[in-house]
């Protein structure tokens, strides 16, 4: 099913419309496409192998598209290299990506280069420490000593310093325990409120359901559905369906 993704007249704060995709020989992606708009926070839900972190790759410029376009605040990216995208304000969250050996305070500073366009300061690195108290008891020990959880937090603290447009978070959730899940829902909660637009993708449709404002549901390479988070909160059966591959018209 074709995504009509991009919509007319709208300055969203991340549109990717018609992506097709492959590895090789393989197509992953299918005219593939969603919105986030300025301010809010997305999910992009759907079972295992169906296409989301291919999406992710395209949308972060780690993976040209067969077809299709990318844009950031309405400008296209598309053939721009993942390191200008991320001096343009996108930024991806994926695993518990830290550097062990290093202090946490250290891996803030380290992660501000990435940007290419801004220098590390002693306040970017205060500011995004003072987002996660945890994190600042912590700013001196190396992070092989953090918990699956605050190693977690440190990676959504160093998109913080690099002061995203959009933030992309893959599984944050993955493999943590429901009361730390908790917590880090409520920091994601706070790097929205400062302006930053958030695309979650997320196994857990408990935990998407209960941060995000709308969802697109993936079944093998296609956008098959549209929905506010609340819509499917409210209707279970439905979330059942798609999530088991049941094809139904986008925003029906």
């Amino acid at each position: 099913m074709t995504s009509e993704a991009v919509r007319p007249g709208s300055a969203a704060a991340l549109a990717c419309s018609g992506i097709q995709a492959s590895y090789g020989q393989v197509q992953v992606l299918f005219d593939a496409g969603l919105v986030v708009e300025q301010g809010e926070m997305v999910a992009l839900l759907g079972p295992n192998g169906v296409g989301k972190s291919t999406l992710l790759k395209v949308i972060g410029g780690l993976l040209r598209p067969d077809a299709g376009s990318v844009t950031l605040h309405g400008a296209d990216i598309t053939s721009v290299s993942a390191r200008r995208r991320v001096g343009l304000g996108l930024c991806q969250v994926v695993g518990q990506a830290t550097f062990p050996s290093l202090t946490v305070a250290e891996n803030l500073a380290m992660h501000s280069y990435t940007s290419g366009s801004r220098k590390w300061t002693a306040e970017s690195v205060e500011a995004a420490l003072a987002i996660f108290p945890r994190l600042h008891a912590r700013r001196d020990q190396p992070a092989s000593n953090l918990s699956g959880g605050e190693r977690q937090m440190l990676a959504l603290a160093k998109a913080v310093v690099s002061q995203p447009k959009v933030l992309v978070i893959d599984e944050f959730s993955l493999g943590l325990a429901p009361v730390v899940v908790g917590g880090l829902l409520q920091l994601v909660r706070r790097v929205n409120e400062r302006g930053t637009s958030v695309l979650l993708v997320e196994q857990s449709v408990n935990v998407a359901l209960s941060l995000v404002d709308r969802v697109y549901m993936m079944e093998k390479g296609e956008i098959i559905a549209e929905e506010t988070a609340a819509a499917l909160a409210a209707d279970p059966q439905r979330v059942q369906t798609l999530m088991l591959g049941g094809h139904t018209a986008v925003g029906a």
